[in-house]
């Protein structure tokens, strides 16, 4: 087994070939899929139910948006890192979404090599949140 730490991720997009192929991407490189979510309602559901490391999330959802998703999970704490998957590249979305907290985006259509890239980089910020979290904590007691 590798020795870095596989990172939960939740899968969620309203379309069913996304979130297909999102899975066989990330299968073998270090990520374990936790689950999956077809709108903004159940994506909040399960987020507070799996506790997902990171969270890739569609743009254009039913029930609610992902940028009215990000702004609940902005809000709780333990909220994951949310990288936006989006078909959009009106510069409005994108930054409303880095505003909101997202820490990072991928363009639909993706392949494999931007999807590993994104959340490569999000493995590392995650790891220095995480470090940076355990500092305060330390630092606190």
């Amino acid at each position: 087994m590798s020795e870095k730490k596989a990172l939960r991720v939740l899968i969620v997009d309203d379309y069913d070939m996304t979130r297909t192929l999102l899975r066989i991407i990330l299968r073998g490189q270090n990520f374990e899929v936790v689950g999956d979510a077809t709108d903004g309602q159940m994506a909040v559901e399960m987020c507070q139910r799996l506790k997902p490391d990171i969270m890739l999330l569609d743009v254009v959802m039913p029930k609610m948006n992902g940028l009215d998703v990000l702004a609940k999970l902005k809000a709780m704490s333990g909220a994951p890192l949310v990288l936006m998957v989006t078909s959009s590249e009106e510069e409005k979305v994108v930054s409303q979404a880095m505003q909101l907290g997202a820490s990072g985006y991928i363009l639909k259509p993706f392949n494999t090599a931007s999807v590993i890239e994104t959340l490569n980089e999000a493995r590392e910020r995650f790891i220095l949140r995480s470090a940076a979290s355990v500092s305060r904590t330390a630092a606190n007691s």
